[in-house]
């Protein structure tokens, strides 16, 4: 198994910590911050995903996913 598929696996982990942590959030705080660490979590595996697949493509794709990201939070 390679870095990133290792990354990529961990990182689907992650995923799933931060559903859950966003579901089950006691406030609204929580639910907040697990949202956007979802968003956070989504980019970077758009930007492997670019890495492990060699198209830059994907790359343009997380910059306009992090500026709705960041314009959501704002």
């Amino acid at each position: 198994m390679g870095f990133y598929n290792i990354a990529l696996i961990l990182l689907a982990i992650m995923f799933i910590l931060v559903i859950i942590r966003s579901v089950i959030g006691p406030t609204i705080w929580d639910r907040l911050l697990g949202l956007s660490m979802l968003s956070a979590k989504i980019i970077t595996f758009i930007c492997l995903f670019a890495l492990v697949s060699g198209k830059t493509m994907f790359l343009d794709v997380a910059l306009i996913f992090s500026l709705l990201g960041f314009i959501s939070n704002v």
